[in-house]
């Protein structure tokens, strides 16, 4: 008797996006350190403070579910405003 395969999960990966445009040109504050031992700059801290590039303005950013690696599960269309 065979023991049935495993099914592979494909791990969820997700898109920050600006809550009144839909934009993905969005970026946060952020504090980077310098670490000697890997030469490189580490993020140390993301603070709250968001910004859409698109709007060039302050934003909330909303977390949705990327469903392939070229298009997003955006919110609900009522939820978020048309660009004018």
């Amino acid at each position: 008797m065979t023991e049935p395969s495993p099914i592979l999960q494909t791990p969820l990966h997700h898109i920050y996006i600006c809550n009144i445009c839909g934009s993905d040109h969005v970026t946060r504050d952020a504090w980077a350190a310098w670490d000697m031992a890997r030469q490189e700059w580490v993020l140390e801290v993301a603070f709250d403070h968001s910004w859409c590039h698109r709007c060039m303005s302050a934003a909330r950013l909303d977390r949705v579910v990327l469903t392939s690696p070229v298009t997003f599960a955006a919110p609900d269309s009522a939820m978020v405003a048309s660009p004018e």
